[in-house]
């Protein structure tokens, strides 16, 4: 590690969905106002408001819009998505214009893309797949340069988007200001702003997920600070942006790291034998358990919440998402060979032949389950402990929605989304207070903390 740490302008820890846009925003393509012929149909006034505005929209008064009951991330969303159904360019009230770029670094642990690098070969999304894209590059522009063809207003699988997402950083000409495969384990006060101790963990590259039983990026206990080489870096403004599963949970029973154990799942070829038992009861383990059964496994789907709870996802969800309806028809037939068990709670997971035995809490009631697998599809968390040293720490507030998709937000100031106990730390995506947990908005904390640091600057 060098002795003097390399000095920038902002840094953005995590490259996904949240992070990745500031690359290109703070690389200088920045929004402005294009009239819209749907947006003047449906927000009359917001045109009204905006028409007269021949700036960069990030020049704009974004707390006289909270004011008005318009935050930022909504702003965008309305210009971005005048409309949920994408018919033609011409529609989305934005374009982009190149502007000077802001010295910005991103750090990711693993390749752009966040935890759509790691999600099933076949997973599809919860909304069509331009809900997914960034403003400045919509997906059917990708489509129309790449040559693919398919119907963005489709569920997407993780291919396609992953495809998009991976070539962000070359389209937009910023590939020097993104590092792959560099995970930051610890951010600390300095009196330039910030110092970003992160560690080189390019030799997880070729790491096979399957036989590490977990997505192939380090966990705050592989301690890569002490086995890998590190750097440090400098900078005013910190973009956190490491989303909500960068650190996985764990169970915390005996018998957890069993080889028969995993919590990665890509593809029922991975699991050989007949007997599997998951454990999770959010999306994820959902379209495992189905896919699983498809596959010709018996599938014991254990869950901690109740029936009501499940099955009330599944009805909000079966009308319009095909994999809901079949997890539906799977559990409505007795005879289809998945066993779903409520208010469940694993006690143990113990060898047994050349399999397993999983010991379980089912209301009371002790149960024992031979199985060939065990699959945990129990979701992670957002990891703040690289946050050290502060004179004071991040205030974090509950979200939840109802597709039991849950994070602890950190509170920021709502016009610019910056923390209100760290100045010049702003939390990324789902991790800003009110962040609205729906793929629409995941990316729309991108403006107005890029206005913040570029007003901040003296740019605007």
């Amino acid at each position: 590690m060098s002795d003097t740490p390399e000095d920038r302008t902002v840094i953005v820890v995590g490259g996904g969905p949240a992070g990745l846009p500031f690359a290109a925003v703070l690389g200088g393509w920045h929004p402005y106002y294009r009239d819209s012929p749907i947006l003047r149909q449906r927000y009359p006034q917001l045109v009204q408001a905006l028409s007269s505005h021949t700036d960069s929209l990030l020049s704009l008064p974004f707390a006289d819009f909270l004011r008005a009951g318009i935050p930022p991330v909504d702003l965008f969303r309305l210009l971005h998505h005048p409309r949920q159904l994408f018919e033609n360019f011409e529609q989305i009230a934005l374009e982009f214009r190149k502007n000077e770029a802001v010295d910005c670094l991103l750090l990711t642990q693993e390749e752009v893309g966040g935890l759509w690098n790691n999600v099933p070969q076949n997973l599809l999304t919860l909304s069509p797949g331009q809900w997914m894209e960034f403003a400045f590059y919509p997906l059917a522009l990708h489509a129309r340069e790449t040559g693919a063809r398919y119907n963005v207003n489709e569920l997407i699988i993780k291919q396609r988007i992953i495809d998009y997402y991976h070539h962000v950083p070359e389209r937009f000409e910023v590939q020097q200001s993104v590092h792959t495969w560099e995970r930051v384990t610890k951010v600390e006060p300095h009196e330039a702003g910030f110092l970003v101790t992160a560690a080189d963990v390019s030799a997880w590259k070729g790491r096979d997920p399957v036989a590490l039983r977990r997505p192939a990026f380090p966990q705050p206990a592989d301690a890569v600070e002490q086995s890998y080489p590190t750097r440090q870096y400098t900078c005013r403004y910190l973009v956190y942006a490491v989303g909500q599963r960068c650190e996985l949970h764990a169970l915390g029973v005996p018998g957890e790291e069993l080889p028969f154990v995993t919590q990665y799942y890509e593809k029922p070829a991975h699991f050989p034998g007949e007997r599997v038992l998951v454990v999770g009861g959010g999306r994820s383990a959902d379209w495992a358990a189905a896919e699983l059964h498809d596959a010709g496994k018996h599938v014991t789907y254990v869950m901690r919440q109740s029936s009501a709870n499940h099955w009330g996802l599944i009805n909000q969800s079966r009308g319009g998402l095909p994999y809901y309806a079949r997890l539906a028809e799977i559990l409505e037939d007795p005879s289809a060979g998945m066993e779903a068990l409520y208010g469940a709670n694993l006690t143990r997971i113990e060898a047994s032949g050349e399999g397993g035995l999983v010991r379980l809490d089912v209301g009371g009631v002790e149960r024992a389950i031979e199985v060939d697998h065990v699959l945990k599809e129990i979701g992670g968390r957002a990891d703040y402990s690289l946050l050290q040293g502060f004179p004071t720490s991040l205030q974090l507030v509950e979200k939840h929605d109802n597709y039991r998709f849950q994070v602890h937000q950190a509170k920021v100031h709502p016009h610019t989304y910056e923390s209100v106990d760290i100045p010049n730390l702003y939390p990324g995506g789902y991790l800003a207070e009110g962040l609205g947990l729906v793929v629409i908005a995941m990316h729309g904390t991108t403006y107005a903390i890029a206005a913040d640091i570029l007003r901040k600057e003296g740019k605007l």
